[in-house]
């Protein structure tokens, strides 16, 4: 469940939110973002919080943790010599094997989070394969339109070639019946 914010992550874990911010892109702490404001996944801040401790009694106090696991065997072994310390052995093997799994899938669901994000944020093969289709039908919408626009200018052209010879014709046959008309009044006269 994501019930921390960025500031409350960085105040729990007694760091920056930028180092929060860090953590979310080295994929070690998973977050969602609603709004404007960006959650992070509680029980990954008690993992992070649980290795740091762990890597800390390791680093700084080995003897103490040395101790204590032997203090820890010792008190097995006392119970029942043979069976106690075989059932230690596998609770330690079951241990490790439950850690090393825990780790996988802490990992697999990084992936699987990276991998809707990435999903969220890109286009749908679908709305892909829909947007070329329409592209290509107005392509081959505006070439017909072109087409049938030339088509109309040269039958306007040609008409306009006729209408040019007729009137052109029509100007000349008036301009003779001018003459003949000027020639019989003057030989009347």
């Amino acid at each position: 469940m994501y019930k921390y914010t960025r500031q409350e992550a960085a105040d729990k874990m007694w760091i920056s939110t930028r180092s929060v911010d860090r953590y979310i892109k080295a994929w070690k702490l998973r977050a969602k973002k609603e709004w404007k404001v960006v959650y992070v996944k509680w029980s990954d801040v008690e993992n992070l919080m649980w290795n740091w401790n762990k890597k800390q009694e390791v680093i700084v106090e080995p003897k103490i943790v040395e101790n204590i696991n032997k203090t820890e065997e010792k008190q097995i072994v006392r119970n029942d010599e043979n069976v106690s310390w075989t059932l230690w052995l596998i609770y330690k093997d079951l241990k490790e094997e439950l850690i090393k799994k825990d780790e996988i899938i802490q990992n697999l669901a990084m992936r699987v989070w990276k991998a809707e994000e990435v999903a969220k944020n890109s286009v749908s093969l679908l709305d892909f394969k829909k947007s070329q289709y329409l592209l290509e039908e107005s392509k081959t919408w505006l070439a017909k339109e072109v087409e049938l626009l030339e088509k109309e200018k040269e039958k306007l052209s040609s008409e306009l070639k006729y209408e040019k010879t007729s009137n052109t014709i029509l100007i000349v046959f008036v301009v003779i019946l001018l003459v003949l008309a000027g020639v019989i009044w003057f030989i009347q006269v």
